[in-house]
């Protein structure tokens, strides 16, 4: 394997690391804090007090994570319009991960129309998620090294995207009974896992011989 291929494998096996831990996270935060209702709580609450570097550095993780997964989606060809979407939109997604821990809820900084730093950087992030998320099912439709996953990812897409409006609903109208950790829950996880699928197809891809010269055909 020369160094590119190496450089190649390395980068989606970095966000297969990220998005482990953060699955993990999402599992082992409620346990370190029964005091939060998992169902009423939204994720930020679990990153400050007791126990919040844990899940400050899954925010951490999961923006490395994007970002990394982006890079290996570029490497490894992007040869539609819809693939180019989707690998800005997932760096835009990572770097809003890195802001919730840059501005963490409650702390003082910016604001804009979204609402404080630390809501517009959830906003923007969970925004572009969807939007890579979307963009990627649909360039996959006809990509044959793909086959099969077109359902799943758009599956995770619409459970992702309800699970978004119902967390906007939420913030919106408090009234409305929504349960914020359960509904933010619903449109984080999806995603999570099939970013975590590509990933992992990603790096089992690039283990294989002629790699190099598929991926170069494919860009």
């Amino acid at each position: 394997m020369d160094s590119r291929s190496h450089i190649a494998c390395y980068i989606p096996g970095v966000a297969v690391v990220g998005i482990v831990f953060n699955l993990i996270v999402l599992v082992a935060a409620p346990l370190a804090r029964p005091d939060l209702d998992l169902f009423q709580k939204a994720l930020s609450y679990f990153a400050v007090g007791p126990w919040g570097v844990l899940q400050a550095t899954a925010f951490t993780a999961m923006g490395i994570a994007s970002i990394a997964l982006a890079l290996a989606l570029l490497w490894a060809g992007a040869p539609t319009l819809w693939m180019r979407v989707a690998v800005p939109m997932l760096v835009i997604g990572g770097l809003g991960s890195l802001g919730l821990v840059v501005y963490p809820m409650g702390e003082p900084g910016p604001t804009t129309l979204l609402g404080d730093a630390h809501q517009t950087a959830g906003t923007i992030g969970g925004v572009a998620q969807l939007a890579a998320a979307l963009a990627f099912v649909l360039a996959i439709r006809s990509d044959p090294r793909w086959r099969g996953a077109v359902m799943p990812a758009g599956v995770a897409f619409g459970v992702a995207l309800l699970g978004s409006i119902l967390t906007q609903t939420a913030i919106w109208w408090p009234e409305s009974g929504i349960p914020m950790g359960a509904v933010m829950r619903l449109a984080v996880v999806p995603l999570v896992v099939l970013w975590g699928v590509v990933a992992f197809r990603l790096r089992r891809r690039c283990l294989r011989p002629g790699f190099a010269t598929r991926s170069a055909a494919a860009r």
